[in-house]
């Protein structure tokens, strides 16, 4: 029998620049042209998340799945993964078409046009990432900055690895054991039920794009069997659901006593602006939390 678990809802998705950390967002670094740009090292995402290059070394990625994207007025973040799916199989595309010192080929539109399951060919440069004002116990996340995104045309649709709660849940940042799931489009099976909706955990100051200022939330938690998973909802123009303490219109709320069945979406390291540091899941569409 599927154990039951508990999602105790901890925020909503602020539709904002500022709030929890965006990786890459800092100094950028490394240029690109295109897909077959000279020194540009062809590998595989695994290959890189299990053989690190060098910081600005130039990569290289054909045939690559879209997983999830989601854009600002500054800032694009797609994630692509090897065909197939599986551990170490996923990482983050950053562009910074309209921040500081802007590099990226990419524009805002032709990220937003991208879907889940195109299949495309990569080139950037490498970067492990974390900003200077990180709390204590903060992980870099992994990923190909200034990329060039190509279509090929394809559609695959991408495959979810299974993983146990106990893996890739919230407190686990720092093990071992969850590091073949970092960046990776993973699936938890099991009962999921919302409840004791409040505003804390990820809470940080923020001013929205509407010009209220207050709290930002994005995600909420769910705990059962021992295990508390931290579910972020930072992929808001695919995901509906949220959680309205920012002023923002939220249609889809999740609410109190909510049941889901599964939860699956892309694991990354993440921290808040209290000095929390921990491991999340986010969804990248709404049948990521099937009910």
């Amino acid at each position: 029998m599927r154990n039951s678990f508990v999602l105790i809802v901890l925020l909503a998705a602020c539709r904002s620049d500022s709030g929890t950390q965006n990786p890459g967002t800092g100094p950028d670094s490394g240029t690109t042209s295109g897909p077959d740009a000279p020194g540009a090292m062809a590998t595989t995402i695994k290959a890189i998340r299990m053989n690190q290059p060098t910081n600005g070394a130039m990569v290289s990625l054909q045939n690559v799945v879209v997983t999830g994207h989601v854009t600002s007025k500054k800032y694009g973040h797609v994630w692509v993964q090897d065909a197939g799916g599986g551990q170490y199989s996923g990482i983050e595309l950053y562009c910074n078409y309209g921040g500081t010192t802007p590099n990226c080929p990419m524009t805002q539109a032709q990220i937003d046009a991208l879907t889940v399951g195109s299949v495309v060919n990569v080139t950037g440069s490498f970067k492990s990432f974390l900003l200077s004002t990180a709390p204590a116990g903060a992980q870099p996340n992994l990923e190909i900055d200034a990329p060039m995104i190509t279509s090929t045309g394809q559609n695959m649709t991408p495959v979810a690895v299974s993983v146990d709660a106990a893996t890739i849940a919230k407190a686990q940042l720092a093990s071992p054991a969850a590091d073949p799931y970092k960046g990776a489009y993973v699936t938890v099976t099991g009962a999921f039920t919302a409840s004791n909706v409040m505003a804390t955990e990820f809470s940080a100051s923020c001013t929205s794009a509407m010009g209220t200022a207050g709290t930002t939330f994005t995600g909420f938690e769910a705990t059962g069997n021992s295990q508390t998973l931290a579910v972020g909802l930072t992929f808001y123009k695919t995901v509906t659901y949220c959680l309205p303490q920012c002023g923002y219109p939220c249609t889809n709320q999740v609410t109190a006593n909510e049941a889901f069945t599964s939860v699956s979406g892309i694991v990354e390291p993440e921290y808040n602006t209290n000095g929390q540091v921990y491991l999340q899941i986010s969804p990248t569409t709404d049948a990521d939390l099937p009910k």
